[in-house]
């Protein structure tokens, strides 16, 4: 495989910047259940997948440029730029999460950052239910009932998608078992990073923002954002997935396949720092 150029790098994050605001912007479901706050969209499979095959830099550039570009563009409402720093850690971590995880080699039999995930996901939704009977909107002007019945309802399916997501991994680790895929990529870490990228950085930053600027509980942003982010990040794995698979016929080498990685290349420099 040939090494990636500047040129092609840059020419790949322009398609990526213009892909993702088309799907944020026309191909989305914004306010989702009429909540303010929720919005789904492919926009972060193509976010995500462009820091697994173009690298940190690039994938924080997509990002970024995909949010500001696509408010500037395309407004939907007044812009605020703290909304753009959940964006820009999409494309920065999956790649970062990717290779620490690897060295780290506590994936290699078993997806052990996912479940952890899927595990405290349940238990916030089990606590939250408990401890609440009603979502209030912002200054308490609208409210949301939370009939047991709806409760018991959603929990179920989210025990039901905790298991579909073991299923279907174990599905996509059998598809690409045999395949060229398998000798470069490994989709247990490639859900892990997903799931780390998604719930440990962009939902919760998100939330803190959509909290700070709509006035609505932080809590009840973060819930409802992690309960809708489970389903969706299934997808995104799945696109990503595929998308690298199918890169690898175009004989590059992607970010996650450069031997000189990222974190080697910092520590080169940094000895040459030293050294001097």
């Amino acid at each position: 495989m040939r090494k990636m150029s500047l040129l092609y790098k840059i020419s790949y994050s322009a398609l990526f910047i213009a892909l993702g605001i088309i799907l944020s912007r026309f191909i989305s479901v914004p306010a989702l259940f009429g909540l303010p706050f929720l919005k789904v969209s492919l926009a972060n499979s193509v976010v995500m997948f462009s820091s697994f095959y173009l690298g940190p830099f690039f994938g924080f550039l997509v990002g970024t440029l995909v949010d500001t570009l696509g408010a500037v563009l395309f407004p939907t409402g007044p812009y605020n730029p703290l909304f753009t720093i959940a964006a820009s850690l999409t494309g920065l971590m999956p790649y970062l999460c990717y290779v620490f995880l690897r060295k780290t080699h506590i994936e290699d039999k078993f997806p052990i950052v996912s479940t952890i995930l899927i595990v405290l996901l349940n238990v916030l939704l089990w606590v939250f239910f408990i401890f609440n009977d009603q979502i209030y909107s912002e200054s308490g002007r609208t409210s949301y009932e939370l009939y047991p019945w709806l409760k018991i309802t959603i929990s179920i399916v989210s025990l039901v998608l905790s298991v579909v997501f073991f299923v279907a991994l174990y599905l996509l680790n059998k598809k690409y078992k045999e395949k060229r895929f398998s000798r470069h990529y490994k989709i247990n870490l490639i859900a892990s990073s997903v799931f780390i990228t998604y719930f440990i950085f962009k939902i919760p930053v998100g939330s803190a923002v959509q909290a700070f600027i709509l006035e609505w509980e932080f809590l009840i942003i973060l819930t409802v954002r992690m309960l809708t982010g489970f389903v969706t990040s299934f997808v995104h794995i799945f696109l990503i997935s595929i998308a690298l698979d199918v890169s690898l016929n175009f004989n590059v080498e992607g970010a996650l396949l450069n031997k000189d990685n990222f974190f080697k290349r910092i520590k080169e420099k940094l000895e040459v720092k030293k050294v001097e």
